[in-house]
């Protein structure tokens, strides 16, 4: 029997997907209409998770809908709006002002994603090993964002699967704009507002009272997942010297690894002040020392 996680390049319009069509179909408008969309996709190349969120520019991601096996995460549910969702791929692309599309994660990833903090002390704590976006724009600020996602303990997705997708994303794209059309009433939380606030501040202050303005950028990068190499090509120097600023920032920051680094950022987060330029780590270091580290396990 062929394993579920190997596509075929050709899709068979046999009842299971004719029934999957419809259904997804007849419920655009309706509070269902994304768990359909999760359903189609899962016809035509194996899923172990998925959803949908909508992506700001100027607060939080808003979850829609998330499926997936709490036995394989070792982070809550919420863990990924508090603030890791700024390093997300995916999410940075987004303010990058992508267009509407599919975007596979092994495409977008910066080039050390497998290797960074970001993936071992988050990414992979919710058990995930790739995902694959359909992206649909509203407007320069906002997105629908639908996912699917293969867990650690399964392959990636391969080529066959982006195949198998990108053949349905036209009419997945075209339901999309009806179902907003038809569902545009969402109104936006003010939580979500605050959270977004202050990491929006953590990333633009974030030791701006110990680092250089350069130190900062490659800081950015370092917890983004580039390389020395990459960074380098993105701020128009050599490696050697973006290893002299990554020297530094440790350094200057006293740690010693990535996963310090990533831990100091992601704690440092409720401790911003939107509205102060002022460093979030100062105030981090100052609050008592019974403080706890959030993500690392």
């Amino acid at each position: 029997m062929d394993s579920p996680y190997k596509t075929s390049l050709c899709l068979p319009l046999d009842s299971t997907l004719v029934a999957a069509l419809a259904k997804m179909t007849a419920a655009i408008g309706s509070a269902d209409w994304f768990d359909t969309v999760l359903d189609l996709l899962g016809t035509v190349c194996a899923i172990d998770s998925g959803g949908a969120m909508v992506f700001h520019r100027n607060q939080r991601p808003r979850r829609i809908v998330h499926r997936f096996n709490p036995l394989e995460r070792k982070l809550p549910e919420d863990a990924f709006l508090s603030g890791p969702y700024a390093l997300d791929p995916n999410y940075q692309l987004f303010l990058q002002d992508c267009p509407t599309g599919i975007y596979w994660l092994r495409d977008i990833a910066p080039d050390d994603f497998y290797e960074t903090e970001y993936y071992r002390v988050f990414y992979s704590q919710i058990g995930l090993s790739d995902s694959i976006d359909l992206l649909w724009r509203i407007n320069a600020d906002t997105a629908l964002n639908i996912f699917i996602e293969r867990s650690i303990r399964n392959t990636r997705f391969q080529p066959a699967d982006l195949i198998a997708i990108s053949a349905l994303a036209p009419l997945v794209f075209a339901a999309t704009a009806k179902h907003h059309e038809l569902t545009a009433a969402a109104s936006s939380r003010d939580t979500d507002q605050q959270t977004h606030r202050k990491v929006q501040s953590t990333i633009e202050h974030f030791a701006s009272s110990l680092l250089t303005q350069r130190e900062r950028q490659v800081l950015f990068y370092m917890i983004s997942g580039y390389s020395s190499a990459l960074t380098a090509q993105r701020l128009g120097t050599t490696e050697g010297t973006i290893k002299i600023h990554r020297k530094n920032i440790h350094r200057k920051l006293d740690i010693g690894s990535q996963a310090e680094l990533f831990s100091l950022f992601i704690n440092c987060i409720p401790f911003a002040q939107p509205d102060q330029s002022t460093d979030p780590l100062e105030a981090y270091q100052s609050a008592p020392s019974t403080r706890k580290t959030v993500y690392l396990p």
